[in-house]
């Protein structure tokens, strides 16, 4: 047993024990490291529950230096640590493929997409940390790395369809319109699609576009039955199931607004009455890019303050939620679902009060032809915006 870890009840013998994990990745002491790992799993049941929170910082402390090793025996060390079980209650629902998202996303924050390649080869057979490799494959393609062509990669891609797994869907290159992600994730890079001229020819475009609809047609809109995957993205704070103030309709309009300008829609959807927006003392509604709308979206379920689901999952409820608003269903392996929601008109909205009530935001797709919409809206409680 190692007897430094009995001085880690005093903030002094916390610091010691991280000090000590540094200087054993400093030393490229990886075994060590995986054993000490083990050892503080062994020490939960004797350890009182106040200071068990102790012990997990150390654990997760340790799968952080491995993940920043830069040789590949220390990322076999952290595939050896993420095989060991974690304490029981210290994941309550923290499942054990949810810690696997989160050393994919360690691995892929860490490391460049050949160092996680090549440990494909190092698998123990088809359900060896499949949840792992399977979200550590989108946490490398949202930072931009191109996989469609890599031979592991893609053989993973076929085991997980036969399994019928929910990440089969997903391309293995990131889409032009998910280019920022990169730096949702806190990747740095130069995004070559996201510049100042396209802004502002967009905006352009846009404004030309707004010229041919007049912002005080009255409507009449019909509900239309909601996809059950409208609301994929806005997930609960646990990230374990849908959150508990949203709004969603599909509207079929009469007459058709093949573009309409923001005025327009932020008159319609005063005019909807939302229950979440009610007596709001502020509307505000403008056009906007599908890369925007992506941002908006991607951010909530990326994030650990609303309900974390990681770059994979996140990315799989956002096509499943763009999709929904879309209107059409079409394979995912091919530019079909851009070229569609390229098509649609794009806003995002917000209300909010006089007072402190948390405001209200959400998107609204005006779907090409103009003859329905389809909208999506949150009440926000901690807002990142």
């Amino acid at each position: 047993m190692s007897a430094f870890l009995d001085d880690i009840s005093t903030r002094d013998g916390l610091k010691a024990a991280r000090a000590h994990i540094g200087r054993l990745g400093d030393e490229r002491a990886w075994p060590a490291l995986v054993a000490l790992a083990a050892e503080l799993e062994a020490r939960q049941a004797s350890t009182p529950a106040e200071a068990r929170e102790r012990l997990h910082a150390l654990s997760d402390h340790i799968e952080e230096v491995l993940a920043k090793g830069q040789d590949v025996d220390s990322a076999l060390a952290l595939l050896e640590v993420a095989r060991q079980p974690r304490d029981a209650r210290y994941q309550g629902r923290l499942c054990a493929s949810r810690r696997e998202r989160e050393l994919a996303s360690l691995l892929a924050t860490h490391r460049p997409a050949t160092s996680f390649v090549e440990l494909f080869s190092h698998r123990r057979g088809p359900e060896d940390l499949l949840e792992l490799f399977a979200c550590g494959v989108h946490e490398l393609v949202l930072r931009g790395a191109d996989l469609s062509s890599v031979p592991g990669v893609l053989a993973l891609q076929e085991e997980l369809s036969r399994r019928g797994h929910p990440l089969a869907v997903l391309p293995l290159q990131r889409r032009r319109w998910e280019s920022s992600f990169g730096r949702l994730m806190g990747t740095e890079e130069l995004d070559p699609y996201d510049t100042l001229g396209e802004r502002l020819s967009s905006a352009s475009r846009e404004d030309e576009e707004d010229e041919y609809t007049a912002p005080d047609i009255r409507l009449a809109t019909q509900d239309e039955p909601v996809p059950p995957a409208l609301a994929a993205v806005l997930v609960s704070e646990d990230g374990e199931g849908p959150h508990e103030a949203i709004e969603q309709r599909v509207l079929k309009l009469r007459p058709a607004l093949p573009k309409a300008p923001s005025d327009t829609m932020t008159s319609l959807l005063i005019d909807l009455n939302l229950p979440l927006m009610k007596d709001a003392a502020f509307v505000v509604c403008e056009r906007d890019k599908l890369s925007r709308v992506a941002d908006f979206f991607f951010s909530r379920v990326v994030s650990r303050a609303r309900g974390w689901l990681g770059a994979a999952y996140g990315r799989l409820a956002l096509w499943r939620t763009l999709e929904a608003l879309g209107g059409i269903e079409v394979s995912w392996s091919t530019d079909a679902p851009e070229k569609r929601w390229n098509a649609c008109t794009w806003y995002q909205f917000n209300g909010s009060w006089q007072d402190e009530r948390p405001r209200i935001q959400g998107v609204v797709c005006l779907r090409p032809g103009g003859t329905s919409l389809a909208l999506v809206a949150v009440r926000d409680t901690t807002s990142l915006w």
